[in-house]
């Protein structure tokens, strides 16, 4: 929160330039910075911050006009939908497809598939955005690039319609994130698959004359999740950093579309919320992989005495 605080206020300028113009004398202009709180001291605007925002005092946005929670519960839903579905996607597509190119190590299948993982990886999320409206709604119309409903419809709105045109406007957003996020969680899968192929419980699983499926999915795989658990954490930053840009590629109704805004505005208010928002986020999915790490490892017994 603190390094927060120092780089937006590092920024040129602020966020009631805007309001000042030429015509207004001093005290007007002073005014203005008293109501916003910007003639305190820094170290007292500091410790306002770390105060207000410990208690969920967000304040109100000068950009929007409206207080800061507002802003934050009507497009944080939007969010969630679009980043939890591309989530989801990329942690069950990524690690089903690690432990077969690790049970397949080495073989031209493996080969191929992860050399063209890498290849679409080292994409930048918003080039590949950019690429799919390009093919998708321009060259062949199928899907919108823009919005998350359609802005002047020609049908009447029900149930079915609403729900038709929000998974509509959808698609391209999800596909452009999930392409690139299951990478991540294929490439800590694959290499930890390697690992336990050779441990001595898969030989023992083998031995008992137990199918390759049952050894390869309950025995390998569910060992060879643990570290996949811990990049899932990382995975989450780089597939909210994806998001934001994402957001504002396809002009999508949610914190990334304002935080972009917010920045570009020295919203200072709206840019220290999302952000907090977002950590936030990540701490709160910190804590379900360590949950997690009871059922994936053995080793760990939830709420048991040594």
């Amino acid at each position: 929160m603190t390094l927060l605080f120092a780089l937006i206020r590092s920024a040129p300028g602020t966020f009631i330039d805007s309001m000042i113009s030429p015509e207004m004398t001093r005290a007007q202009v002073e005014r203005i910075r008293e109501v916003w709180g910007l003639n305190e001291p820094l170290w007292k605007q500091y410790l306002n911050f770390m105060i207000n925002y410990q208690t969920g005092e967000f304040g109100r946005s000068p950009t929007w006009r409206v207080p800061v929670w507002d802003l934050i519960l009507r497009r944080m839903p939007r969010t969630l939908i679009l980043f939890g579905a591309s989530y989801i996607i990329a942690y069950l597509v990524g690690p089903l497809v690690g432990m077969y190119l690790g049970w397949w190590r080495g073989t031209q299948k493996d080969k191929t598939i992860f050399g063209t993982s890498l290849m679409v990886y080292s994409m930048p999320a918003f080039w590949l955005a950019w690429l799919f409206i390009w093919f998708f709604d321009y060259e062949m119309g199928w899907l919108p690039s823009a919005y998350m409903m359609t802005q002047f419809p020609e049908f009447e709105w029900t149930a079915f319609t609403v729900m038709t045109d929000v998974l509509t406007h959808i698609a391209l957003p999800l596909i452009s994130l999930s392409c690139i996020g299951w990478v991540g969680a294929m490439l800590i899968m694959r290499p930890s698959m390697n690992n336990v192929v050779d441990e001595g419980y898969v030989f023992l699983a083998r031995a008992k004359g137990l199918d390759e499926r049952t050894v390869m999915i309950k025995h390998a795989a569910r060992n060879a999740l643990i570290p996949v658990a811990t990049g899932a954490i990382v995975g989450l930053a780089f597939l909210i950093d994806g998001a934001v840009i994402t957001e504002a590629v396809f002009t999508w109704p949610g914190m990334g579309q304002i935080l972009v805004e917010a920045v570009l505005n020295n919203d200072y208010p709206v840019t220290q919320a999302a952000f907090f928002m977002l950590a936030v986020l990540v701490v709160g999915m910190r804590l379900i992989t360590d949950i997690a790490y009871t059922y994936l490892d053995p080793r760990i017994k939830f709420g048991e005495e040594n």
